[in-house]
């Protein structure tokens, strides 16, 4: 049931009987009685059979803004690029304050 109602454009374009009947608005379901006749009405060797016609693949697709960079060279600065490079600072201090002593 859920193959039917995925492709049921396509079941009604390649398999139903009764395109040329609008008025019965069969829209694949003759296909899909016969489907499901199969599977209830076991073969002679007692297995039954169910032919899946096509393996659906979905794709999503988003549509992406593109952009140019006309003057890459401005983007490209060395005082920008230098910075990375000094991500570590140390300011070493070699005066070390200690506070007052109080006595009570």
């Amino acid at each position: 049931m859920a193959y039917y109602q995925i492709n049921i454009d396509y079941i009604t374009n390649v398999f139903c009987v009764n395109k040329e009947k609008v008025e019965m608005a069969c829209n694949g379901k003759c296909h899909l009685a016969k489907q499901l006749q199969a599977t209830e009405n076991p073969s002679e060797d007692g297995k039954t059979t169910l032919h899946i016609l096509d393996v659906v693949t979905v794709v999503f697709l988003q549509k992406t803004q593109c952009f140019t960079i006309s003057n890459p060279s401005e983007f490209i600065n060395k005082n920008i690029l230098n910075s990375y490079n000094k991500l570590y600072t140390f300011n070493f201090q070699s005066f070390q304050f200690k506070p007052p002593r109080f006595i009570a």
